[in-house]
């Protein structure tokens, strides 16, 4: 006779799933260097190259080795989020960053600091489920 499982069996594995899953995330950063190694698009400032929904996959490198036309994230200190953008240029002042789908650069020059990491990959639609997440407050 198989015995049912009781409400604090099941909250106890949920509890070890959410654990696995952040040991997980944690490591991946480290291995990756990077503070936020999976990031999912949010708008459609970079398409056609990258679209709303893409799950990207980043690394995080030395100041030295971004290049004019890397995608990286980055963040601003006055917004919460981060942006995903090119950089089209480097300047002795900091990168000058923009969307390709954005008429013009972002606003001032990116210090490297403000620079999380390099795009690597993009995997279509499976950044979806996290923005759902990021939509109802997860």
């Amino acid at each position: 006779m198989k015995k049912e499982k009781t409400w604090y069996r099941e909250v106890a594995e949920v509890a070890a799933a959410i654990v696995v899953a952040w040991l997980f995330y944690q490591s991946l950063a480290f291995a990756m260097n990077t503070p936020m190694p999976i990031v999912s698009v949010v708008s459609d400032s970079m398409e056609p190259n990258l679209h709303r929904g893409d799950l990207l996959v980043v690394t995080g490198m030395a100041t030295a080795d971004y290049k004019t036309g890397d995608i990286v994230i980055y963040q601003r200190p006055e917004v919460s989020y981060t942006i995903v953008h090119r950089i089209i240029e480097k300047t002795e002042e900091g990168f000058v960053i923009k969307g390709d789908n954005n008429a013009s650069p972002d606003p001032g020059f990116v210090k490297p600091s403000q620079i999380l990491g390099k795009v690597e990959f993009a995997i279509p639609l499976l950044g979806y489920p996290r923005l759902a997440l990021h939509a109802v407050g997860i």
